[in-house]
C-alpha cells in the first residue's frame, strides 16, 4: 500500500512538472501606464525562453528581449492614448496581455522650439560687431515697415541686411553641430551629439513630448565643457517657454549641494508648466524635460 501511494505521488509529481513545461507565462507590472521621461516604460515577465513581440495600437509587431525572464518596453508617448500589445510564444503557445499608455503633454510645437533654440546659438556666435548690427538692423527694419526712412536710409538698411546675413551663414557654420535638426523624425531620436552635450527628444507629429539633455559628470569641473552646457541647457529652458533665469539657479544650487554626482534620486525643477526632471548616473548627468 505504501508504495502505491508513493508510486501515486511520484507519478503525480512528474505529470505536474510536464505540465509546468509547456505552461507560457506573461505578466505586466501594471495594466496602466504614464510617461515617465520621454517614454513609458512597460515592464513584466514571461518564459525566459519565449519569443515576445509588442506592438503599439493597430502596428506591425516589434521584437523585444526576454532577460532572465523579465522585459522592458520602452513606448514614446503621444498626445493621445495608446494600447500596447505584449505577445509571448513558448512552448507551442501563444499568451497576450494589453496594457495602455496615456496621453501626454507636449512640451511645445518643434519648429517653434528649435527655430527659438537655434537663432539664439547663432546670435550667440556673431562677434559683439555684428550683434550690435543685427540690434540696430531690427530698428531700422522697424521703422522701414512704418515708413519712416529716407530712399538713402533704405539702400543703407539694404546693404546693412546682406552684411548680417552674410555674417549669421558663417556663425551658423561654426555652430552647425551644436544646432537642432529642422525636420526631425517621429518617436525618441539623437538631435545633438557633441564632446560635452547630447540632446535627444521625443516628438509626435511635430508635438515635442520630451526631452532629455545629458552631459559627462567631469564636464560639472571643466569651464569649457560647463560652459557648454549651461548655454544649451538655458537654450532649451527659454525656448520651451520655461523662465531660464530661475531655472539655471535652482540647478546651480542643486549641483552644489551634489558636488560628487553620487545622487540617484531626482530633483525636479518647475516653471512655467515646464518640469526638469535632474539626477545623476555614475558617469553621467541627466535632465529629463516634460511638461
Amino acid at each position: 500500500m505504501k508504495k502505491t501511494i508513493v508510486g501515486l505521488m511520484t507519478s503525480l509529481g512528474l505529470i505536474g512538472l510536464l505540465a509546468g513545461c509547456g505552461t507560457t507565462k506573461l505578466t505586466t507590472t501594471k495594466t496602466n501606464y504614464r510617461q515617465n521621461g520621454m517614454v513609458a516604460v512597460v515592464k513584466g515577465s514571461t518564459t525566459k525562453k519565449a519569443d515576445l513581440q509588442y506592438r503599439i495600437n493597430h502596428n506591425h509587431f516589434q521584437k523585444a528581449t526576454v532577460k532572465d525572464g523579465t522585459y522592458v518596453i520602452q513606448v514614446p508617448t503621444t498626445t493621445n492614448k495608446q494600447t500596447v500589445t505584449v505577445q509571448a510564444k513558448a512552448n507551442g503557445k501563444t499568451v497576450q496581455k494589453k496594457v495602455t499608455i496615456a496621453a501626454g503633454t507636449s512640451v511645445g510645437q518643434y519648429a517653434k522650439i528649435a527655430a527659438q533654440y537655434n537663432q539664439a546659438l547663432i546670435g550667440m556666435a556673431l562677434s559683439k560687431a555684428d550683434q550690435t548690427k543685427a540690434q540696430e538692423l531690427q530698428k531700422q527694419a522697424a521703422a522701414a515697415k512704418a515708413g519712416q526712412l529716407a530712399p538713402a536710409d533704405l539702400m543703407t538698411l539694404k546693404q546693412r541686411q546682406q552684411q548680417v546675413q552674410a555674417a549669421m551663414q558663417q556663425a551658423q557654420q561654426t555652430q552647425k553641430d551644436q544646432l537642432l535638426p529642422t525636420t526631425p523624425k517621429n518617436g525618441v531620436t539623437e538631435w545633438v551629439a557633441t564632446k560635452h552635450v547630447t540632446i535627444r527628444g521625443s516628438v509626435d507629429n511635430q508635438d515635442v513630448m520630451g526631452m532629455t539633455l545629458i552631459t559627462p559628470v567631469k564636464a560639472l569641473k571643466d569651464k569649457a565643457a560647463l560652459k557648454d552646457f549651461g548655454t544649451s541647457f538655458a537654450l532649451i529652458a527659454q525656448a520651451t517657454g520655461a523662465d531660464s533665469k530661475k531655472v539655471m539657479s535652482e540647478f546651480s544650487d542643486y549641483t552644489k549641494k551634489n558636488k560628487k554626482g553620487s545622487q540617484t534620486t531626482m530633483k525636479t525643477i518647475e516653471s512655467n508648466g515646464v518640469k526638469f526632471n535632474t539626477g545623476f548616473s555614475t558617469s553621467d548627468l541627466y535632465i529629463y524635460i516634460t511638461k
